[in-house]
């Protein structure tokens, strides 16, 4: 099974990055299955929540359960993000 990235992007002035970072801290305390890792990145306001997936069955079953919370982390904000889900093709760790 071949790992999948997806990334949630969008442009928050800074008082509402600082909200959304602040809730992705909660929301990293329980991952949903299938994670391998995710993180929030911040340039400016631009913000992105990042997420490792073990397979596409995985980001597959999360979405079944409606709307995913990284989206809602981004609409708790205030913005709706923008979606982008890669394979990933190869890819080495420590």
């Amino acid at each position: 099974m071949a790992m999948v990235m997806s990334i949630l992007e969008g442009d928050l002035p800074p008082d509402k990055a600082a909200k959304l970072e602040s809730n992705f801290a909660e929301y990293i305390k329980a991952l949903e299955p299938g994670v391998v890792q995710t993180s929030f990145i911040r340039n400016g306001a631009k913000c992105k929540v990042i997420t490792l997936w073990e397979s596409k069955e995985a980001i597959s079953a999360m979405k079944v359960k409606g709307t995913p919370k990284g989206v809602l982390l981004f609409r708790y904000a205030g913005v709706e993000p923008a979606l982008l889900v890669y394979d990933v093709v190869n890819s080495k760790g420590k």
